[in-house]
C-alpha cells in the first residue's frame, strides 16, 4: 500500500512538472492571446528558433512562431505580437543575443515615435544584425593570435636579436650625454654670471658727473665747430664777392688780371730785367767802378 502511494505522488509530481513547462512554453509564446503575425527575413546563421523572444525597445512583445528555412540562403520567420502593441513604420528587425546560453532574439528597433504601425502579415525590413557569440569568439581568437604574434616578434627582437641590451647602451650613452650637457650649461651659467658681474662693476666705476661733463664739452665743441663753420661761410661768402668785384670790376686789379696788354708789358719788363742781370755778371765794371786813392 505504501510502496503504490509513493509511486502515486511520484507521478503526481512528474505530471505537475510537465504542466508547468508546457504552461511556461504555452504563456512564452502567447498563451491564448496569439496576436498578429509579422515576417522577417534572416541569413541562415541567425539561429533562430520557434519560442525564442521579439523585443521592442527592450520589452518583449512577441516571440518567434515559425522558422522556414528557405533554398535561397534565408530563414523566412514568422513572428507574433501582442495585440496591444504596435510596431511603428521605419522599424527594422534584427538578431540579438539573449542570454549566455546561445539563445537568440529578434529585436525591433524603431528610428523614432511614429503613429502609423506596420499593418499585421507585413514584412519587417532587417538591419544589420549583432555579432553573435560565435563572432566574437572569432574576433577574440584573432585578436590572442595577433597579440601571440606580436609577443613572439618582441621576444625575438628584443631579447633573442640583443635589442634590450642595445636598449641599455642607447639609454646609458643618452644619459651620459645629458650629464655633459648639464656640465656645459652649469659652466656657461658660470660665465654668464661672471659677466654680468663685471659689467655691473664697470657700470657702478663710471663716474656720472665725469659723464656729464664729457657730454656737455662735447655740446660745447659742437657749438664751436657750428659757429667756426658759419664764420668759413661768411668769409666765403666775401671771397666770393671779391673775386666777382675783380673779375666783372674797372680798377687797377681787374685790369691788370683781365687786359693781356698789361701781362704782356709785365712779362717783357721781367725779360729785360733778365737781360740786365746776365749782362751786369758779364760785364760788372761796366756798372760798378770803384777807384781807390
Amino acid at each position: 500500500m505504501k510502496k503504490r502511494d509513493d509511486v502515486l505522488v511520484g507521478l503526481v509530481i512528474a505530471v505537475a512538472i510537465i504542466v508547468a513547462i508546457i504552461g511556461s512554453l504555452w504563456l512564452a509564446r502567447g498563451g491564448l492571446s496569439k496576436g498578429y503575425a509579422l515576417y522577417a527575413k534572416f541569413p541562415w546563421s541567425a539561429g533562430l528558433k520557434q519560442g525564442q523572444p521579439v523585443l521592442l525597445g527592450g520589452v518583449n512583445i512577441g516571440y518567434v512562431d515559425e522558422v522556414d528555412l528557405r533554398p535561397d540562403g534565408t530563414v523566412l520567420t514568422t513572428f507574433r505580437v501582442g495585440k496591444q502593441y504596435h510596431v511603428p513604420k521605419g522599424t527594422t528587425a534584427t538578431v540579438v543575443p539573449n542570454g549566455i546560453f546561445g539563445d537568440m532574439a529578434i529585436a525591433l528597433s524603431p528610428k523614432g515615435p511614429n503613429p502609423e504601425s506596420i499593418p499585421p502579415n507585413d514584412t519587417v525590413p532587417v538591419g544589420p544584425s549583432a555579432p553573435g557569440i560565435a563572432q566574437l569568439t572569432g574576433k577574440a581568437d584573432s585578436i590572442a593570435s595577433s597579440m601571440n604574434a606580436i609577443t613572439t616578434a618582441l621576444q625575438r627582437e628584443l631579447i633573442a636579436a640583443g635589442g634590450v641590451r642595445d636598449l641599455r647602451t642607447t639609454i646609458a650613452g643618452m644619459n651620459r650625454l645629458v650629464a655633459q650637457f648639464s656640465v656645459i650649461a652649469a659652466e656657461q651659467n658660470r660665465q654668464m654670471s661672471a659677466t654680468f658681474a663685471s659689467l655691473r662693476r664697470v657700470t657702478s666705476g663710471v663716474d656720472s658727473a665725469k659723464v656729464d661733463s664729457t657730454v656737455k664739452n662735447f655740446r660745447e665743441a659742437s657749438a664751436n665747430l657750428s659757429a667756426l663753420s658759419a664764420d668759413m661761410k661768411q668769409t666765403s661768402l666775401k671771397l666770393d664777392s671779391i673775386i666777382a668785384k675783380v673779375s666783372d670790376g674797372s680798377g687797377t686789379v681787374a685790369k691788370a688780371l683781365n687786359d693781356p696788354g698789361a701781362y704782356n708789358d709785365v712779362r717783357s719788363l721781367i725779360q729785360h730785367m733778365d737781360s740786365l742781370i746776365t749782362d751786369v755778371k758779364k760785364n760788372p765794371k761796366r756798372y760798378i767802378n770803384v777807384r781807390v786813392f
